[in-house]
């Protein structure tokens, strides 16, 4: 027999942000928890508001399944001795398994036979099994932070005030804190606060909504689209979408009603960035456009319930948002009484991190880097973006900033165009911080692209020298995303700055806070790199052993890695790198623990075929470099391909190990100095045999 069970969570209210991960991240851990348990059913379907959790387990059978589990002990020939005895082994398993040593038994094996014996668990009824697993799980369902409440030993995002545990008209009964489990859940706190016992799980969404209450997400989703839909038809104005919006509102509320508001239209003068967040950040609300996208003096918002005049409910929100646009105004009108740029002096009392300095310090170190960059890139825009990096944290000394500070950056390029700066060099304020993410734009400008690289190059450098370094998934500063922004930027705009160079320049900007040798630091800081270049490219589906054959030859700039990875992606598929990559793995291998002379004598080859490889190589060098040097490295894997012959026939004709010393040192010598060259092209010895 099969029935739904509804397990519903009844708490104080879960923060909006909370709800979606506790619900979708929860629901399939649950499934994965049921099917550990050995107990069939369909799917987990998940329902939220912010006052509940609930996860209904479709048709789930009313037993777990028997299984049956093999445990396999010492191999025959140890379990026994030659009269056909125990030994120790065959004792010392059966006692482990808690059996008697008749209950084992021999199974044969691709490797011989093997004691084992057959561990069998019985189906139980789901009313024994579910109610301590769910009690169980229950402590795992994932928030950002959870809490204590009173004096119990549990924790959970909020308070908790019922449980529901119906397994069709069956109370599943289970203890958490100091809740049990039962059949009774509760309506919308104000509008319909008394008690519903549940008949069965088919009774939960019919009886909550006759309580006032959506359970389903997406009901409350369409709800709220559905009133500003109509808001839209009322006002003759058109809804700016906000996806996210719609479902961070719809997680805050248990029954959506849409009201409109207005406010003054002297706002409107305020920049578009900053109405919209104070409207949309601060207060949840919609806004409105007409068709040129002018905003409208207005605003539609969400309330939880139902009440007998909207006209009281609006005008306490029109209050809200009219003082925090007081605020704004004033801060904005005082912000653009001084140019942005005579700001910036002001950054030199603001802390950046307390090893690191003050503000003023790093746009300094981001001005030396930036005119670095554009000495490469763009040699005539080196001024403006050295004037560029000295702006772009100028911004948080700012009113509006600190009334909302996620508009850093935006209001720095408003305010840089209003005090006189150049389209570029305010668009580079705004461009210094992108990309925020990996999916995220990149700077569209040659000045954003400097600044931009000189934010992030600063604070990687600057971590690690004063050792902030990332552990594990901990990485409080962002330093993997900031690395991969500068790979991303320095490949998207085919600037041939050199990785090394870059840090280099960076370390030195950063010497006197540097808490560790340069060198050391350094080191630590190519590694970082390293490993996020192989990310990068693996993520994009380069094979991880020819991502890292590039990436260990050594980082130069992006447009010649990206140039040498292709290069060896396209080689790979031809039939000549197989057995090149194996003669250059042995190549490689063999010389590894080898530190003496670089020279190689022909007076001391024995044999025809080092004369022939140690000839060959040095021709074949020659172009390999001119090859890799101009950028052909398509070619240059090719003129390697030539001397495969030659280095497999030495490896069959030549003893490099010899006993002369003199002869083995010459011929560890020529393969070195071979695979040394090639290895600053790729690694082979990274390579795997087999082809991807």
């Amino acid at each position: 027999m099969e029935r739904d069970y509804l397990l519903e969570i009844g708490c104080e209210e879960i923060p909006a942000g909370f709800v979606g991960p506790a619900l979708w991240f929860g629901g399939q851990q649950f499934a994965e928890v049921l099917k550990k348990a050995r107990l069939s059913f369909d799917r987990v379907d998940i329902y939220g508001t912010p006052r509940r959790l609930a996860y209904v387990v479709r048709k789930l059978k009313d037993r777990q399944e028997a299984s049956e589990e093999k445990v396999l002990g010492p191999p025959k020939s140890v379990a026994y001795d030659k009269e056909g005895k125990p030994t120790k082994a065959a004792l010392g398993f059966a006692k482990a398994q808690g059996v008697d040593l008749s209950a084992v038994q021999v199974f044969p094996t691709d490797r011989g036979d093997y004691l084992g014996i057959v561990r069998t668990q019985a189906a139980r009824p789901v009313a024994d099994v579910l109610p301590d697993l769910v009690a169980s799980w229950i402590p795992t369902i994932p928030f950002k932070k959870s809490m204590r409440w009173a004096d119990l030993d549990v924790r959970f995002a909020r308070p908790v005030h019922w449980i529901v545990s119906l397994y069709g008209d069956e109370v599943l009964p289970f203890s958490f804190g100091n809740i049990v489990a039962g059949r009774t859940t509760f309506g919308h706190r104000f509008l319909s606060p008394g008690a519903i016992p549940l008949a069965s799980p088919g009774d939960y969404f019919d009886r909550l909504a006759a309580a006032d209450v959506f359970v389903d997400l997406e009901a409350r989703k369409e709800k709220i689209r559905t009133g500003i839909r109509e808001a839209e038809a009322r006002i003759g104005r058109k809804w700016v979408e906000d996806e996210p919006l719609v479902e961070t509102v719809a997680n805050l509320v248990e029954y959506p009603v849409v009201m409109a508001g207005r406010f003054e239209e002297k706002y409107l003068s305020l920049p578009r960035e900053v109405l919209i967040t104070s409207m949309r950040v601060n207060q949840k609300y919609f806004v409105f456009e007409d068709d040129r996208g002018n905003l409208y003096p207005g605003f539609a918002f969400v309330s939880n319930m139902r009440v007998p005049d909207d006209r009281v409910v609006i005008a306490g929100n029109e209050r809200v948002i009219r003082a925090r646009l007081s605020d704004a105004e004033f801060y904005y009108g005082d912000d653009l009484k001084k140019p942005l740029f005579d700001r910036a002096q002001a950054l030199k009392n603001v802390l950046f991190q307390a090893d690191l300095g003050m503000y003023w310090e790093k746009v300094e170190r981001m001005s030396e880097i930036a005119g670095y960059v554009a000495s490469i890139g763009f040699p005539a825009k080196e001024k403006d973006c050295r004037r560029a990096a000295i702006l772009t944290k100028a911004d948080l000394t700012t009113g509006v900033i600190k009334e909302f500070p996620e508009l850093q950056g935006v209001m720095g390029r408003h305010y840089a165009l209003k005090t006189g700066e150049t389209e570029e060099v305010a668009q580079a304020v705004y461009e210094h911080y992108l990309p925020k993410g990996q999916s995220d734009d990149l700077p569209a400008t040659d000045v954003g692209a400097a600044v931009a690289i000189a934010d992030k190059i600063d604070m990687v450098c600057g971590c690690f020298g004063v050792g902030l370094i990332p552990t594990g998934t901990a990485d409080p500063y962002g330093l993997r995303r900031h690395t991969l922004g500068i790979l991303s930027i320095l490949e998207a705009r085919s600037l041939r700055v050199p990785i090394e160079g870059l840090v280099d320049r960076s370390l030195a900007t950063l010497s006197a806070k540097l808490t560790a040798p340069a060198g050391e630091v350094k080191r630590k800081v190519m590694e970082f790199f390293e490993g996020r270049l192989f990310n990068l490219w693996t993520s994009q589906g380069t094979p991880g052993d020819l991502a890292d054959a590039i990436v260990a030859a050594g980082l130069t700039d992006m447009a010649d890695l990206r140039a040498k990875l292709s290069a060896l992606v396209a080689f790979r598929s031809e039939a000549a790198f197989e057995p090149l990559a194996e003669v250059f793995k042995r190549a490689i291998n063999i010389t590894k623990a080898y530190d003496g002379p670089p020279n190689v004598s022909e007076a001391l080859f024995e044999h025809d075929e080092e004369k022939a490889l140690y000839r060959a190589a040095t021709e074949v060098s020659g172009r390999v470099a001119s090859a890799a040097g101009n950028g052909r490295y398509d070619e240059a894997f090719r003129e390697m391909a030539r001397l495969q012959p030659l280095v497999s026939a030495f490896f069959d004709k030549v003893l490099v190990m010899a006993k002369d010393e003199k002869v083995k040192n010459n011929r560890l010598a020529l393969l070195k100095g071979l695979s040394s060259l090639f290895a600053r092209v790729a690694d082979f010895s990274r390579i795997s045999a087999a082809k991807a």
